[in-house]
């Protein structure tokens, strides 16, 4: 099964961080997408019909009808349809915001890829109908578009979430109160041991609780917080390139505008020009 799942697809492109995308497919065997590096957003699946196969390079899961599947950034992926079946489902790329993250704790059906089955039929119509809503606002094109696809999201989120709710974990209060202060103060250059201190663990014991309980780093969370303060710096002032840099704690111009195309997939003056449009 992981011949079919790894070996037999071509590599697929990466997804642009930051940018919302969604859809429903109905597809048959023989369906398959590899991406073995992974990308920097989260991958989000509702399973309408049939089943779909997942694989992170060294072990496999199912998602059924009635089950949604959730992939972390980072996580080598490799999933599709398989043999006797048709795989229809929804689907969302999205990157999430800081308070959002509480809503991302579910259960690891392997690793790097979280699931939450539902058994309440209500309740799973209800997130089927904030999907449907997802993609409309997704296709349509006016000023108040991204703003509701984003609050569609925010609902298939909580809907998540509520349903999971008395079997997950809760985010560790360390791990909650660790972003609300780099949320806070991004301009400070915090680091691993010195953010460890504050909660009274060790770094290397912070870093992996971090990590598992987040998805990333808490480097690469900071990063993007600084990041996502500096669109909106682009778009609302005339501060410089280097002022912008300066004002969300990035040391360097030079790399906070690497960091910045790494991110949208366009240097920060390039995006001010055409003031790009993302959902990030």
């Amino acid at each position: 099964m992981s011949e079919f799942m790894c070996f037999s697809a071509q590599e697929n492109r990466t997804t642009i961080p930051g940018k919302l995308v969604s859809g429903r497919y109905r597809q048959p065997f023989g369906y398959r997408v590899k991406r073995s590096k992974g990308t920097k957003d989260f991958y989000l699946t509702m399973t309408l019909h049939g089943k779909g196969l997942f694989h992170n390079g060294h072990e496999t899961c199912e998602c059924p009808e009635g089950e949604i599947t959730l992939i972390t950034p980072g996580t080598p992926h490799y999933y599709g349809t398989p043999e006797n079946t048709e795989w229809e489902f929804f689907w969302c790329h999205f990157v999430p915001k800081e308070d959002w993250l509480p809503l991302l704790q579910l259960p690891e059906a392997i690793k790097g890829i979280r699931f939450a089955r539902f058994e309440n039929a209500k309740e799973w119509q209800h997130l089927a109908g904030a999907f449907t809503s997802l993609i409309r606002y997704n296709e349509e094109s006016h000023l108040f578009s991204e703003r509701l696809a984003v609050n569609a999201l925010e609902e298939i989120l909580l809907l998540i979430s509520k349903n999971v709710q008395e079997t997950q974990h809760p985010m560790d209060p360390r791990v909650e109160n660790t972003i609300k202060l780099i949320s806070q103060h991004y301009k400070e250059p915090f680091n691993v041991p010195e953010l460890a201190a504050m909660v009274n663990l060790s770094p290397s014991r912070f870093a992996h609780l971090f990590k598992i309980q987040t998805g990333e780093s808490v480097m690469e969370m900071l990063n993007k917080i600084r990041l996502r303060q500096s669109k909106k710096l682009l778009e609302t002032t005339s501060l410089t390139i280097a002022e912008i840099a300066e004002e969300v704690g990035f040391n360097h111009p030079f790399y906070f505008s690497r960091q910045f195309a790494a991110f949208y997939g366009t240097p920060p003056a390039f995006f001010r020009k055409h003031k790009l449009p993302t959902t990030n």
